[in-house]
């Protein structure tokens, strides 16, 4: 009989961390990549981790909204991982995917920062223009990751933004043609550097915008054809959390989420 199943991967799972002793105040941070997608367009996310050290076992879930996107299958699962004999991930039901491991040898894993642990691929099935959210939560499969110190981490997760560029909506359809950003790292511990590519000149504001929605940064100006790099750095945020960007013009919309750890 072979130990295929995800129905077994769990029980043993709960089986470690019913007998792990303590929790810590350490924390693993797992968060989701920001994408922007077309309608009918396939598309990979990544999950990823930050301060995933000496990890002994890991498993936690993911969902989605299954009205915008279709799920296509897992990709891209971390090498760390592949020794794990029994299947990694349950069936996807409604918009939601369990993941679980566990290291058999006991040795722990240590992956560098923002290291992808696996990936999902997506088809975008809505047309009209939004904005989604890709987020973790313990179901079907609950929230649990431990050290080989047999303490059971807190984890912290920062949700994925996909914004469909489709007939209407916050991402306007001619953005691209303005300007492209790119925002790394993200998320970020110092400072964050967003790379913009204007493709036309253009009258426009930039600004950094806080949970509550109080602005906290803004440059507007004059912006040329050609790359300009906007340095964030750690005083702008007051504290961890999602922040938004925001570039806009007269022309066209654009935001996207910045991490801070």
């Amino acid at each position: 009989m072979t130990l295929n199943t995800y129905t077994v991967r769990v029980a043993l799972a709960v089986a470690l961390f019913a007998i792990l002793p303590t929790f810590s105040s350490a924390q693993v941070s797992i968060f989701a990549t920001n994408h922007i997608v077309q309608p009918d367009e396939e598309f990979t996310v990544d999950i990823k981790g930050v301060s995933f050290e000496n990890i002994l076992a890991c498993q936690f879930s993911v969902s989605w909204d299954s009205t915008a996107f279709q799920f296509l299958g897992t990709a891209n699962l971390n090498p760390a991982f592949l020794d794990y004999p029994l299947d990694h991930f349950g069936q996807p039901v409604m918009g939601k995917l369990g993941f679980s491991w566990l290291d058999f040898t006991l040795a722990g894993v240590t992956l560098a920062d923002s290291a992808a642990l696996f990936s999902l691929r997506f088809k975008t099935i809505r047309e009209e223009s939004g904005e989604y959210l890709l987020g973790f939560g313990g179901t079907p499969t609950a929230v649990e990751v431990a050290d080989t110190a047999e303490n059971v981490l807190n984890v912290e997760f920062h949700e994925g933004n996909i914004i469909i560029e489709g007939t209407s909506g916050l991402f306007t359809p001619e953005a691209s043609e303005w300007v492209h950003a790119a925002c790394a790292p993200n998320p970020f511990r110092q400072q964050a550097q967003v790379q913009l590519d204007f493709r036309r000149a253009t009258f426009a504001s930039i600004g950094v915008y806080a949970p509550d929605g109080r602005l906290l940064f803004e440059e507007r100006g004059y912006f040329p054809i050609g790359p300009k790099a906007l340095d964030l750095s750690k005083d702008i945020f007051s504290r961890k959390g999602v922040y938004l960007l925001k570039i806009q013009s007269e022309d066209f919309l654009i935001t996207q989420k910045l991490v801070a750890l």
